[in-house]
């Protein structure tokens, strides 16, 4: 407690983005218990081609929700959190019923798209026929997938943290898991887990959606305001979330496309796909803390650039990045001291991820000690700068994991992820520094040394 006091001090605006981060971080402990429990769950009871299964199937899922939702899963907090701190209810709303518009029809487009594929990349590319199937129910889902994650965003957009985190993974990992557990323990067949996963999609879909509805009809109603006229252009918004949506696309794929990638080559099975993944999930127990004040912080970080409040913008980015390696850091350690155990409690065929695990935390410890990178320059305007920045190192992380897959598997996967990560976190600190002199990263000397009080 002494540390957090520390570094909140006074600051209201720090203050907010802790209570808000810290909810939303309760949440994400909650969520990250689960995803844990499943994943060793479906690694115990499916062994390694199980988990490799589920976890490609949904990487999968996570590009093709990227896609449906055309990059407004970012700029939709951006928009919601400006009109609703300016009282611009209309706009508040309307944005979310032409985003779902737009959206909902592209989902099912790139679905059936998918659906038709599956059995080609099951067979062709990834030579599983046990994919398929797993593929196929991924296909059927993703419009309510697209719906359910558009939902949660804008729904963090308004700062109801307490709701949007909840429906973020936390539901969908518990039905997930419940699901699962109810069809095994019954003796039932399972497409390796993503059929209950499916299940955990359609509840949190159906009930964000429910909370939206009844949150806007009594808003709406309050104010006397409707969804017609006015001069709302939704044109305008997609220029503007244009970058956002390729920048959006290319961080996500840079983050997959060594899962994708794994599995395409003749020597690299599904079996191995399970290790690097479960080596990969291990690694990220450091995000939740970004993630969690992320949620909370975008909005913020927005409210205070686009109010020219420049002094406060500052002394609340400093102590996230004082706050996000004060976690990061000791357990990235951790984690590069301890892989060959912790993998081991998974199970003995996992131990052989130890080195990438190993690569996977110095990867976490380079991303924390540079903070809310993609954050600030997406709610700040720099967005057109980053989408170059993160599609260049999206190029460059696909031609090392082609050049490195082949000779070293899933180290030279988890190395291709190195370099990549690394290069956008730091050319992106310099870039904030350079333009608003700004420090998003940890600055050992400044968060301990002498500082002048802030004013």
């Amino acid at each position: 407690m002494g540390f957090i006091q520390r570094i909140t001090g006074s600051d209201k605006d720090f203050s907010e983005v802790l209570k808000g981060g810290g909810l939303s971080l309760l949440y994400r402990i909650a969520s990250m218990l689960l995803s844990y429990t499943l994943m060793i769950f479906i690694s115990k009871s499916l062994g390694e081609r199980g988990i490799g299964i589920y976890n490609l199937s949904l990487t999968w899922a996570g590009i093709l929700v990227m896609l449906g939702s055309l990059g407004f899963h970012t700029s939709i907090v951006r928009f919601v959190s400006q009109y609703n701190k300016d009282g611009s209810t209309f706009k508040v709303f309307k944005i979310y019923r032409s985003v779902m518009t737009l959206t909902l029809p592209v989902s099912l487009l790139l679905g059936g798209a998918f659906f038709m594929l599956s059995d080609w990349l099951a067979v062709t590319i990834y030579d599983d026929p046990g994919l398929k199937d797993a593929f196929r129910i991924i296909a059927c889902i993703l419009p309510l997938a697209v719906a359910g994650n558009t939902n949660v965003e804008f729904i963090r957009g308004l700062k109801e943290v307490h709701v949007s985190e909840l429906f973020r993974n936390l539901s969908i990992h518990a039905v997930n898991l419940a699901v699962l557990f109810l069809i095994i323990s019954l003796g039932g067949n399972t497409i390796f887990g993503v059929d209950a996963y499916a299940a955990g999609v359609g509840l949190s879909m159906a009930y964000t959606s429910y909370h939206i509805w009844r949150y806007s009809r009594k808003r709406l109603i309050d104010e006397g305001t409707e969804l017609k006229g006015s001069d709302f252009s939704l044109k305008e918004h997609l220029l503007i979330s244009l970058p956002m949506i390729i920048t959006s696309f290319a961080m996500l794929l840079n983050g997959k496309v060594d899962t994708i990638m794994l599995g395409m080559y003749e020597d690299m099975d599904t079996e191995m796909v399970g290790i690097f993944t479960v080596a990969l999930k291990i690694s990220i127990i450091t995000n939740f803390v970004i993630a969690a004040l992320k949620t909370i912080a975008m909005p913020k970080i927005s409210e205070l650039y686009w109010s020219g409040e420049l002094d406060r913008l500052k002394r609340m980015v400093r102590k996230s990045a004082l706050l996000i390696f004060g976690f990061t850091g000791p357990v990235s350690i951790v984690l590069m001291i301890a892989a060959s155990f912790l993998l081991g409690l998974v199970g003995d065929g996992f131990q052989s991820g130890a080195t990438t695990l190993q690569i996977f935390a110095v990867v976490q410890m380079i991303n924390g000690a540079c903070g809310l990178v993609a954050a600030f320059m997406n709610m700040t305007g720099d967005q057109a700068y980053f989408t170059r920045l993160v599609l260049i190192a999206t190029l460059m992380n696909i031609l090392l994991n082609a050049i490195l897959i082949p000779k070293y598997g899933m180290e030279g996967a988890a190395i291709a992820t190195l370099v990549s990560t690394a290069g956008w976190n730091i050319i992106g600190t310099i870039r904030i520094y350079k333009k608003h002199g700004i420090r998003t990263y940890f600055d050992p000397i400044r968060s301990f040394g002498n500082r002048t009080p802030s004013r």
